[in-house]
């Protein structure tokens, strides 16, 4: 594979390397396997001991796009094969969120062994939520991941209309999260503004309708995809900041927001991803066109995507200049974050938050005979 061009910055390899090496000199873990054989590949699953590192650490992609046809199905783990191999990572699990049904649920999870996990979906909300409260504890009960719901950015889309409230208090009763639902879209500062949003007022205006949903159903678990879309200026992340002192079961994922977050200081970016570390998920828009746009069109394929997974694990593993952008016209350096929030991001929060996620880490290996931390609500 061809790799991003070095910079004399650490490597996310050079920085995996060192990592491991560093702990197999406390005698926390073995040595690093030189031989050029990939343990995890070889395992399917982490067998070392704690504490984790790069190389073995489970990391689940909570917002991919990836459909509901085995071929497509099978090409997810002919990808995770390859980033196994090429990027020494290790994608335990991926969660479908698009616009398809979810396929036979018993046949995935044989055919899979819970490594691909699906959400029920919404994508024109404008007409209603589409699921009543019934269906909602049906659909929970043959095992989806949650529901996601598109409010999309058109004028007039009301989230917060009162005819939503019954899907809401019952997902609230049953425990389903709400998973990466998207609400609004970019929205620069002046003079930054962008293609979705060329004035900030309806901007705001859909962000503060899904506040009044937070505020009606303080019970509901979230993880809001895209960082919420407040992560296009230092400004907007420090409203993200205040969204997620004020509702404790306010959680959001990344997917995308590497393309966009340039426009945020980089010190600051990453103290925000340190203080929220157990409210941040690793998602990617996987499968979608917002993934790595440049990459995506030219590796358009499912199972040809690890240089785009390279550029999201080197954003928040290492301290290289990177591409962002839309058309990676502008540069930004990732964030070398500690390793114990980057477990938070790339597995234990999704453990903590979604069904059946820490069951079907221990069932693949990740644990020994550790048990995992009880997924709260379920």
């Amino acid at each position: 594979m061809k790799t991003l061009p070095q910079t004399g910055s650490t490597s996310r390899r050079d920085f995996l390397t060192t990592s491991v090496s560093a702990l197999a000199g406390l005698g926390m873990i073995g040595a690093l396997n030189t031989d050029g054989a990939d343990p995890v590949a070889k395992s399917g699953a982490a067998k070392t001991k704690r504490p984790f590192t790069l190389e073995t650490m489970p990391r689940i992609d909570v917002h991919t796009h990836i459909g509901n046809a085995w071929k497509t199905l099978d090409e997810v783990m002919e990808l995770r094969t390859a980033v196994q191999e090429q990027l020494h990572a290790d994608l335990a699990l991926f969660i479908g969120l698009g616009r398809a049904e979810p396929p036979d649920l018993d046949e995935m999870r044989k055919r899979y062994q819970g490594r691909i996990q699906f959400c029920i979906s919404d994508f024109t909300i404008k007409d209603g939520l589409r699921f009543s409260p019934q269906e909602l504890v049906e659909w929970q009960k043959r095992g989806v991941m949650g529901f996601k719901f598109y409010p999309g950015w058109q004028r007039g889309v009301q989230i917060d209309q009162p005819a939503n409230d019954p899907t809401f208090y019952a997902m609230e009763q049953i425990g389903m999260v709400a998973t990466s639902p998207h609400v609004s879209n970019p929205c620069g500062t002046f003079g930054k503004r962008t293609e979705w949003f060329a004035e900030p007022v309806e901007f705001w205006r859909q962000q503060h309708a899904w506040e009044n949903v937070l505020k009606k159903h303080p019970q509901l678990v979230i993880v809001n995809a895209h960082m919420l879309w407040l992560c296009l200026s230092d400004e907007q992340l420090d409203y993200l900041r205040y969204m997620l002192t004020t509702y404790p079961n306010l959680n959001v994922d990344l997917a995308t927001v590497p393309n966009f977050l340039h426009g945020v200081g980089r010190d600051n970016l990453r103290e925000f991803m340190i203080e929220y570390a157990d409210r941040i998920l690793f998602g990617t828009d996987m499968a979608s066109q917002w993934f790595v746009p440049t990459l995506d069109k030219k590796l358009p394929n499912i199972r040809d995507k690890v240089p785009q997974y390279q550029r999201y694990f080197e954003f928040l593993e290492t301290d290289k200049e990177l591409p962002s952008g839309i058309k990676d016209e502008f540069k930004m350096r990732g964030l070398s974050l500690p390793l114990d929030v980057l477990e938070k991001i790339y597995f234990r929060n999704a453990m903590r938050i979604y069904p059946h996620i820490a069951d079907t880490l221990k069932k693949l290996g990740y644990f020994g005979k550790e048990q995992p931390a009880k997924t709260a609500g379920h």
